[in-house]
């Protein structure tokens, strides 16, 4: 399964189209600040499913903060890194993660590409997909063999 993952789109779209149509991905995932953003990707690719979590910037959002749900026997958990203080380390997402029981631990916020293994979690920030002069997102594989992510350059 491959699942592209962005954060902090903040009104551009046109990277993440852009994105979607090379990599033709089974599931995107939005990691907040702007998630209304993904409405316009949702019209363009319609039978690709999306799962959404709010972020900072994203005022009157109906869209939950944290999300938590399993594929392929990997427990993922989604945020956009705000509630947890990123910007001033990841001890608080970490934990969040661990007591969460995460396999895959996914945030944004930071704008900056991450991606280590901690403790058997993976910890995942796609960078920012609309701002600076980098943008970038991940690439998910889920396969038998297990997780591998890949940053891409938008």
């Amino acid at each position: 399964m491959n699942i592209l993952v962005f954060s902090d789109s903040h009104g551009n779209t046109a990277p993440m189209i852009e994105a979607i149509r090379r990599e033709t991905p089974d599931l995107i995932l939005h990691l907040g600040d702007h998630d209304r953003d993904t409405q316009a990707l949702t019209t363009e690719f319609p039978p690709i499913p999306f799962r959404v979590v709010r972020g900072n910037c994203d005022l009157g959002s109906r869209n939950p903060v944290l999300d938590t749900f399993e594929l392929q026997g990997q427990r993922i958990v989604m945020t956009h890194g705000h509630v947890q203080n990123v910007k001033f380390g990841y001890a608080a997402l970490l934990d969040m993660g661990y007591g969460a029981g995460a396999d895959i631990l996914l945030f944004g916020h930071t704008h900056v590409p991450y991606y280590e293994i901690a403790a058997n979690m993976h910890v995942i920030n796609p960078g920012s997909a609309g701002t600076g002069r980098q943008k970038s997102c991940a690439l998910l594989r889920l396969t038998i063999e297990g997780v591998t992510c890949q940053h891409l350059s938008l």
